[in-house]
């Protein structure tokens, strides 16, 4: 599926946050009218049929995180039909009068609204699948459980008896999926222990008062063990909506963010990560792709990307704005490169490094990433030098991939090893991708070299990294005239090396870009 357009989006958002506005507005004056101190709107979660706190009403006053609502006694369930939005909760008694009663009505017409645009927004929202995987042994139980969790929550719940027949649902992007054992023994838990090991799936198992069987799962890292003697069908409802939100949530767009970083100054980092997004947008028409400019030194991808020597704004206004709104966000540092490409101007000036080590600017940042991943299909982060800030950590464990730039000499292969220990100590080590830059250079070390540095433990598995040649004819020439080696020389050894990578990471098909704006209508946004 399709990405919606940013007008698209930027409308029908509008339109959703208007009608919330209105519902805060009934709400309030219902508040002022009844005489009670304040009521709390609880939302109705469809998928797991339950309420969850939206907000609290205190005269004027919105509060977004009030503990003290669940002493509120009375409550009123707003629907329409067999549809429910939501309850209000409050202390005391009112009087119903005709002006409260209109205003509940104009709240569920309001509601209806929300709803009606919520679906529309959220037309691909990710399903939630339950499959109980038994064995023989089990299988009354399994039918059992199922019956009470159809009951307990809306969710489609299969009882299967081969985890290997779901595989190819696992795999999907768009869904959300619970796995239940129930066991009698280990054995089935042991026959699926390596697809166990490779599932990014939440993972329950119910089985006998075992302590060994217990620890078998945690060694899988199936955090939920369930003796028998403990369950109830309400324990795992409890343990699926206390865990909901920590489900690895596959993004219904299946986005990716990297970040490119270099060992130290001069490796390439804003070389690769300019013309790699380049590439990426130009070979997928039908995708978004944003470029983040996150270096820590005066920018300058601005100089190639916009052609832009001084750009009014940087990546600092726009996360200030705590706003993503693409109107808004393309005055104050949003720039359009093409109609699916957009890139952020990093900083100018070198006193606001110290700003963005700041720890509200980099919570304010990974909340903009986080925004924009969910309408970028790629998002290519230039995070300059390789090092353990606390900017650098933050975007590390967010993004899918880091891509660590080095020159095969012995000084950036000393800092490199030091980085990679970060990295694994960090938990990170799986992200992180080597790319050796200007290949065959002078005081080059060799690769036998490189792997007895780098591999400090005869356990490990040797250190696979990909190479790009030194083709300084091609980008000296690029960076002379601040052009994009891309769009200037697309047979030069660079580009047709840099394409390669991005086919291997399947970022981009062998189907090329031109073949590919063919038959593509896409447009990121209406033409005005």
């Amino acid at each position: 599926m399709d990405y919606k357009t940013y007008q698209e989006y930027s409308n029908i958002q509008g339109a959703l946050d208007i009608r919330k506005e209105n519902v805060i507005e009934i709400l309030q004056l219902f508040v002022l009218i009844s005489n009670i101190q304040k009521l709390t709107f609880l939302k109705y979660d469809f998928k797991y049929n339950n309420f969850i706190y939206g907000f609290t009403v205190n005269g004027y006053e919105v509060i977004e995180d009030d503990i003290n609502f669940i002493n509120n006694k009375y409550s009123i369930i707003l629907k329409d039909g067999d549809i429910i939005f939501g309850k209000l909760t409050f202390n005391r008694k009112i009087w119903y009068r005709q002006v409260l009663k209109e205003l509940l009505k104009k709240s569920r017409i309001a509601l209806r609204k929300i709803f009606e645009i919520e679906k529309d927004l959220l037309s691909q929202n990710t399903p939630l699948n339950i499959f109980i995987v038994t064995d023989k042994n089990t299988t009354k139980f399994a039918n059992k459980l199922q019956t009470n969790l159809d009951i307990l929550l809306n969710a489609e719940i299969n009882v299967i008896y081969d985890i290997t027949k779901i595989s190819d649902i696992l795999n999907m992007k768009n869904s959300k999926n619970i796995i239940i054992y129930t066991i009698q023994n280990g054995e089935l838990i042991n026959d699926d222990s390596e697809l166990l090991r490779k599932f990014n799936e939440f993972i329950i198992v119910i089985g006998p008062n075992n302590h060994n069987l217990s620890l078998t799962c945690g060694k899988l890292n199936i955090e939920n063990y369930v003796s028998i003697d403990e369950f109830s069908p309400e324990l795992i409802k409890n343990i699926i909506l206390e865990t909901k939100y920590k489900l690895i949530n596959k993004n219904k767009y299946d986005n990716k963010i990297i970040a490119v970083s270099g060992i130290s100054g001069g490796t390439g980092a804003t070389t690769i990560s300019m013309n790699a997004a380049d590439i990426i947008a130009r070979n997928n028409p039908s995708k978004n792709v944003l470029f983040i400019d996150l270096a820590t030194t005066k920018a300058i991808s601005n100089l190639f990307l916009s052609q832009n020597p001084i750009p009014n704004y940087s990546i600092i206004d726009l996360v200030n704005m705590n706003d993503f709104d693409i109107k808004k966000n393309m005055e104050v540092g949003l720039v359009k490169i093409r109609e699916n490409f957009y890139g952020i101007n990093g900083i100018q000036k070198h006193i606001d490094r110290d700003i963005l080590e700041k720890e509200i600017f980099i919570e304010k940042m990974l909340d903009y990433i986080l925004k924009a991943s969910e309408h970028f299909n790629y998002i290519i982060i230039d995070a300059g030098i390789s090092d353990a800030t606390s900017l650098k950590s933050t975007i590390y464990d967010l993004v899918n991939e880091i891509w660590v730039l080095t020159e095969m000499t012995l000084p950036h292969v000393s800092k490199l090893k030091t980085f990679y220990s970060l990295m694994k100590r960090a938990g990170l080590k799986d992200k992180v991708n080597f790319i050796v830059n200007r290949v065959n250079s002078l005081n080059e070390i060799s690769s036998s070299d490189f792997d007895s540095i780098m591999n400090t433990s005869s356990k490990e598995d040797k250190l696979s990294y990909l190479k790009i040649p030194n083709d300084y004819q091609t980008l000296g020439k690029c960076w002379n005239y601040c052009e994009l080696a891309s769009q200037i020389s697309q047979d030069s050894p660079f580009v047709k090396t840099l394409e390669d990578i991005l086919k291997t990471k399947e970022f981009i098909s062998e189907t090329t870009s031109k073949e590919k704006a063919k038959k593509s209508i896409f447009s990121f946004l209406n033409k005005e």
